[in-house]
């Protein structure tokens, strides 16, 4: 059995359908406080958009990844494996690593070094495995295998976020600035115009492809017109094996801000 947390954007039925149990992280902005996957990100971005408050977000706590371990046993899992998002960003992955010394089956816990569409990717790819027909131990390797090669990159009308929660070492460029996930929290660089920064992702992201096959994940908060035409750009260029789609829900988009929109993408898929 897999379990994650509820950054990985899986679309509407694909977790369950994939075997996957998810987490939830909690989210409030003003007086409306909610788990995250029981909110729609589009009503989530709109309250953002409107009210001008900051949200803050919260982790799970240790107790609620022992109820997804205890139901994976319960339903049978002699061993449970637990891809978080990136322990840099979240202490979500510490109240993993807890409460799995508490669980009744054996849990190893995978640091996925990502979020967003790169734990999508990851979760994912590692789920799919399961239903092909891999080991255990197999599976365990390239969860653990996937840091270090997943990347993401994106932009937002509203990144200074980022910068005032401590989230970024460099200041945040004027024109549209351009973000990245690897390892760290970083800036990529500005575009003069949000068609550029969709230019300059998309080259990025092909560089990688054409020195290694590349799987993509393409998502957005609340601007759906730049996720297409990012998949666009990608659509069918070479070393581009797949482009999945998802939207970034309130947790990342607390950060990011609305507006967001860009890809992860896992080098040597």
């Amino acid at each position: 059995m897999i379990v994650t947390d509820s950054t990985a954007y899986f679309s509407e039925g694909l977790a369950e359908h994939l075997g996957v149990r998810i987490v939830p992280l909690h989210v409030q902005l003003g007086d409306w406080a909610f788990d995250e996957p029981d909110a729609e990100p589009r009503e989530f971005y709109r309250r953002l958009r409107e009210s001008g408050e900051k949200p803050t977000t919260s982790q799970p706590a240790p107790g609620e990844f022992l109820q997804a371990f205890t139901a994976s046993a319960e339903a049978g899992a002699e061993r449970v494996l637990c891809i978080t998002c990136s322990a840099g960003l979240s202490g979500t992955h510490q109240s993993a690593m807890l409460a799995a010394g508490m669980a009744p089956v054996p849990v190893d816990v995978v640091d996925s070094g990502t979020m967003s569409g790169g734990l999508l990717l990851a979760v994912g790819t590692v789920a799919r495995a399961v239903q092909d027909g891999a080991s255990y131990e197999q599976v365990l390797a390239l969860a653990q295998s996937m840091s270090g090669r997943i990347w993401s990159t994106w932009s937002s009308d509203t990144s200074a976020l980022l910068a005032a929660g401590g989230r970024l070492a460099d200041d945040v460029p004027d024109g549209v600035a351009i973000l990245g996930l690897e390892g760290e929290m970083r800036v990529l660089g500005s575009a003069r115009s949000v068609d550029e920064s969709v230019q300059l992702q998309a080259e990025r992201i092909l560089e990688s492809a054409a020195a290694s096959p590349t799987r993509v994940a393409v998502g957005h908060g609340d601007v759906p017109q730049l996720a297409d035409s990012l998949e666009q750009a990608l659509t069918g260029q070479p070393g581009v094996l797949g482009i999945d789609r998802y939207v970034v829900g309130p947790v990342v988009g607390a950060h990011a801000g609305p507006g967001n929109f860009g890809a992860s993408y896992l080098v040597g898929a």
